[in-house]
């Protein structure tokens, strides 16, 4: 047991360095406990006990790495040279770099827990990385003796005020008694999901502490470790996300006709999903959500991976959908990513931090299959349930869009992998055939606790905007097979949808 567990009231903590990592450890490594990382050669185990070194000085403490590697220290900071975190100046300083390698050889685990021992002391270090642990552990000879040395170590440093990181290759054993001699116990993976190499971190063991279970995904960039906490874990509470009081104002799309269907727009803080196949409207409807909040002064953010931003800024500019001055005030927001190799945990983040950043009142969230595409139907219920729930919380009204296959049975809505128990309301455009020609059908299948107009109605793209028949005489006359006649004008709502759920 550490020394700061001893005493009441909430543990000092000691920031890893990676605000991701911090989240599942409950606020970070608790000072004067010690730590064990593990994982195969190559998953990060030093990148982050760098990290962890570097974050500690730059907030004022001091640091020393050992390494019981025969890799040289100026090997290991030339391939460090180029991350973030990364301070010249402070090696020698703040932080002090020790080969434990020869000490081991010659001196055996006695000698090395006197090099240990006295780095602490003569540095002052409030925090010791010890790479290369299995050659400790290999020297030891026995369990027994090797599990002594882990608990001299702790207890040294606990009283030292020194937190403790050893570093290690994973054990094949999971009951491996070394585990049992520290406070916390740390995983790095990798596996190939398809060709993709996927990384992955789980606390296994945090003695005393509440922490996020499960395995999380992690990136390693020039910022070191990014961990992403997986959704659903983090807002698995049912008072994580504080419900926004109940308000009427609705958010219209400032498509006519199709505004009056909605009674009026889309609820406040709703989740909405655009379902249909390619090329029925489904991107141009979300801009025009989009733009009908940028002439009201509404901050909105367009976050999507079906097209590039340039590409998209001149469709949208070009029908009047994205001003520049929108841009330039920050009013209007365009992000666009990739579609291939998407960490989901790790584009969520980003869109949640965009969002309270700019502090969205409307999202366009182009494309939900570039992101439920990788998981499991199990999990993609449990994660748009967690975005849906953060977003709402965060006070932004959101519309996603979902491709459905291409069809044009009249009667078939496409798959939406139960999505549509999980979104507010639903609307579904799709295509019909009548002799050579096809059209565009629009209907809105669900609004949770909100009246709308269920008939189907038809809908053109004329120009690049989109024009919604003021009733469904066209479309009754589609779905019939008969002759299209000219649109009637415009009548009173001929079925109220009741309050759906």
């Amino acid at each position: 047991m550490s020394e700061a567990e001893t005493h009441e009231g909430p543990a000092r903590r000691v920031a890893t360095g990676s605000a991701g990592l911090d989240t599942l450890l409950n606020g970070g490594w608790v000072h004067g406990g010690t730590y064990m990382v593990s994982g195969a050669p190559g998953t990060g185990k030093t990148i982050l006990g760098n990290q962890l070194c570097f974050s500690h000085v730059a907030a004022g403490g001091r640091a020393v790495f050992v390494t019981m590697l025969s890799e040289s220290h100026g090997r290991m900071v030339s391939h460090l040279r180029r991350m973030s975190f990364f301070q010249s100046e402070q090696i020698g300083h703040s932080l002090h770099y020790v080969s434990g390698y020869a000490t081991l050889k010659a001196e055996g685990l006695e000698g090395l827990s006197r090099l240990l021992y006295r780095s602490v002391r003569e540095h002052q270090a409030s925090v010791l990385v010890v790479d290369g642990l299995l050659a400790a552990q290999e020297m030891a000879g026995s369990v027994l003796v090797f599990r002594e040395f882990l608990h001299a170590l702790g207890v040294h440093n606990a009283l030292a005020g020194c937190t403790t990181l050893v570093l290690t290759n994973r054990p094949e054993n999971a009951a491996d008694p070394q585990f049992a001699m520290v406070d916390g116990v740390v995983e790095l993976g990798m596996h190939l999901e398809g060709l993709q190499a996927v990384r992955t971190v789980e606390v296994t063991k945090l003695r005393g502490e509440p922490q996020l279970s499960g395995r999380h995904v992690f990136e390693i960039s020039d910022e070191g470790l990014r961990v992403y906490p997986r959704l659903e874990a983090l807002h698995a509470r049912p008072n994580e996300d504080p419900e926004p009081p109940p308000s009427s104002e609705r958010l219209p799309f400032g498509v006519k006709h199709l505004d009056d269907m909605l009674g009026g727009g889309l609820p406040l803080h709703s989740s909405t999903l655009l379902s249909g196949s390619a090329g029925t409207g489904k991107t141009l409807l979300g801009l025009h959500f989009l733009a009908d909040g940028v002439r009201r002064g509404e901050p909105s953010l367009y976050y999507g991976f079906m097209e590039t931003r340039s590409r998209l800024l001149a469709k949208a500019q070009g029908l009047g959908l994205a001003p520049p001055s929108a841009l330039d005030s920050g009013t209007l927001r365009v992000e666009t990513r990739s579609p291939v190799e998407v960490l989901a945990d790790a584009r969520a983040h980003e869109l949640l931090d965009l969002v309270k950043r700019q502090r969205t009142r409307r999202l366009f969230l182009d494309g939900l299959g570039p992101v439920l595409g990788v998981m499991t139907p199990q999990r993609a219920f449990a994660f748009v349930t967690a975005l849906t729930s953060a977003l709402r919380s965060l006070g932004t009204t959101t519309v996603m869009t979902q491709r459905t296959p291409l069809l044009f049975d009249p009667m078939h809505e496409g798959p939406l992998l139960g999505l549509e128990a999980l979104i507010d309301n639903v609307v579904l455009l799709r295509y019909v055939e009548q002799r050579s020609q096809t059209y565009r059908l629009l209907s809105i299948l669900k609004m949770r606790e909100s009246d709308y107009e269920s008939t189907l109605r038809e809908f053109s793209i004329i120009s690049g905007r989109l024009a919604v028949a003021s009733g469904p005489e066209s479309a009754e006359a589609l779905l019939a097979g008969k002759r299209r006649r000219s649109p009637m004008k415009r009548r009173s709502l001929s079925r109220r949808g009741g309050k759906h759920s």
